[in-house]
């Protein structure tokens, strides 16, 4: 089953800028709709002194932001007609207190596509955070870095097999997306074997007649995520493939973790499944 619908969270920044030129590129060449959608809720004065503003000063800042959503419309459209999609995009404005707006909709979309979470000054409240999206949308997601310009899609992807349930999930949710790659490399990280095997899931792979092959690297002083992304940079790939939050994201929040280092340090794009 091929990939059909996209959406991309776009707020009109470097960030999302560049994952709205990955989605882009997908859509051409899956022949998906892509949707754009923009994010927001209220402002951090709005929130923190609610009830010390005027209704005046409530409606100045309720105007502001739609002239910023207009603005964000408005840089879509035309960025979608350069791409060549203007028969088969459309833009959704989803007005919320909580990410978990966007995390609910992307349920009914094949693949979830964004930047990572940054935002210019005054437009914080834009951007929804992709952990949110990736921890309970129950969808892939794909994190985009800011500087990601490629003229078109690299075709070598990277899987990150520890052997366990969100690796698993992501290799599922990934599947449509590595049938049409050139070559797969099935990375496992540590000294410790895991089951299935790195060669088990090449032959998976292979049966789905995807070129394949197993790879097995020490982590290095920098940790797991470190050698993830070195590797991805030493075989050139395009694409990482790995599960997120095997731990849980408080912990990974307050002590750190693969899928925390991955979502602020990679410098490819990333699909991601909890």
């Amino acid at each position: 089953m091929a990939i059909k619908s996209i959406i991309a969270a776009y707020s009109g920044d470097a960030e999302g800028s560049s994952g709205l030129h990955l989605a882009a590129q997908m859509a051409r060449k899956y022949g998906a709709h892509l949707t754009g959608v923009v994010w927001h809720g209220p402002t951090f004065i709005e929130t923190r002194y609610r009830g010390f503003l005027s209704q005046e000063v409530v409606g100045m800042l309720r105007t502001r932001d739609a002239e910023i959503l207009d603005e964000i419309r408005s840089d879509f459209e035309k960025r979608v007609a350069v791409e060549g999609l203007e028969g088969q995009s459309s833009f959704l404005d989803l007005d919320g207190r909580s990410d978990f707006n966007l995390a609910e909709h992307a349920r009914s979309y094949d693949i979830v596509v964004m930047g990572n979470r940054a935002a210019a000054m005054g437009r914080e409240h834009f951007v929804a955070r992709p952990d949110v999206v990736a921890l309970r949308s129950g969808r892939p997601l794909i994190i985009v870095p800011k500087d990601y310009s490629a003229a078109e899609i690299n075709e070598h992807a990277v899987i990150a097999w520890d052997g366990k349930r969100a690796a698993a999930r992501a290799l599922g949710d990934a599947m449509q997306i590595l049938e049409t790659k050139s070559r797969v490399t099935v990375l496992t990280v540590g000294e410790t074997p895991v089951r299935p095997a790195a060669d088990d899931i090449v032959t998976l792979l292979r049966r789905h007649g995807i070129e394949a092959e197993a790879m097995v690297r020490p982590a290095d002083r920098g940790g797991v995520a470190r050698t993830l992304m070195e590797v991805c940079q030493e075989v050139g790939a395009g694409l990482l493939v790995m599960g997120a939050y095997e731990h849980s994201k408080f912990s990974e929040d307050i002590l750190g973790g693969v899928t925390r280092d991955i979502f602020d340090e990679a410098p490819l794009p990333v699909l991601m499944s909890h």
